[in-house]
């Protein structure tokens, strides 16, 4: 004996509809918890990858941008440790400049002053790292900033060897006045002094002028290292704006990105409120469309009693 029971046309269609509609709900609803009209392959796959795309390109570009912005840090660092390098290459010929017509006693005093400045500037030198990365110390370091997954898109900054070896060298390259450690004993150790500052006689002729001689030459040698820092900072404050352009441009590349793969999946929570308003009132509806068929059946009963 069959237990079927057979529902009229009416009251399936009605009952498929009102499924239909809760469904409909439910993923509504979805939307609205989510703010994601898109949330995976099932609801729009053409729009899912899309946006999976963007979002991904976006993630790799974000790892560029830290590496721009590290950058920017790392060539700033050597940037502002040749501004202090100027400042004490000043300070030591203006010092040379004093000793001209300083006494014996001053000139052992600016001895001293010189072989400080001499040490301060090797540390400041040395001290110019960041990240492990140090532009100011050996002309073999390069630092090469990626701005794409193409290689060719990129910025190499090349480093330069301000150590006290390379620091004082006339334009021909040969010592001036302070050579390699020399500058770090300056009191026996002067290139082109044979002897210690304090040692000279200026009041005799001769020796004041071989003297202001000697102090010319090692000052002229003073001006060549300041314009060899003033390049070098010109060069660095270059790449210094470009890598701000590029960290600009990537910002906005970013944000463009992910705002394309927003496009593609973000809700609109105005028109899913309204929808969800629609369906709430369709399915009131279906309920009492339901129950209106249902009303025939009960008909048919009435005329069975």
């Amino acid at each position: 004996m069959s237990n079927n029971i057979t529902l009229t046309n009416g009251i399936r269609t009605n009952l498929l509809a009102l499924g239909n509609t809760k469904d409909n709900i439910s993923m509504v609803q979805s939307h609205l918890s989510t703010g994601l009209s898109v949330s995976n392959p099932i609801d729009d796959a053409f729009k899912y990858f899309s946006a999976k795309s963007l979002n991904d390109r976006a993630t790799d570009m974000g790892v560029r941008k830290d590496a721009i912005d590290q950058a920017v840090s790392t060539v700033t660092v050597a940037s502002n440790a040749l501004s202090g390098l100027e400042t004490l290459t000043q300070q030591m010929k203006g010092i040379m400049d004093s000793s001209r017509s300083g006494s014996a006693t001053q000139r052992g005093s600016y001895e001293t002053q010189l072989k400080t400045l001499s040490k301060q500037m090797k540390k400041l030198v040395n001290d110019a790292s960041y990240n492990g990365q140090n532009l100011l110390n050996a002309s073999t370091a390069v630092l090469d900033v990626y701005f794409s997954d193409k290689s060719s898109s990129k910025l190499s900054v090349q480093g330069v060897n301000f150590n006290m070896s390379m620091l004082f060298l006339k334009a021909s390259g040969a010592i001036a006045g302070i050579s390699g450690e020399s500058g770090l004993d300056l009191a026996s150790k002067l290139g082109n002094f044979s002897q210690a500052l304090s040692a000279y006689q200026l009041s005799q002729a001769s020796v004041l002028a071989t003297y202001n001689s000697h102090t010319d030459t090692m000052e002229n040698a003073l001006d060549n290292t300041v314009q060899k820092i003033r390049a070098q900072s010109a060069i660095l404050g270059n790449n210094v704006a470009i890598l701000n352009v590029r960290l600009d441009f990537t910002k906005n590349y970013i944000n463009t990105l992910s705002g394309g793969a927003e496009k593609l999946t973000v809700a609109d929570l105005n028109a899913e409120s309204a929808k969800l308003m629609s369906l709430n009132t369709r399915q009131q509806i279906g309920t009492s469309a339901l129950s209106m068929a249902n009303q025939a059946d009960q008909g048919v009963l009435q005329l069975l009693r």
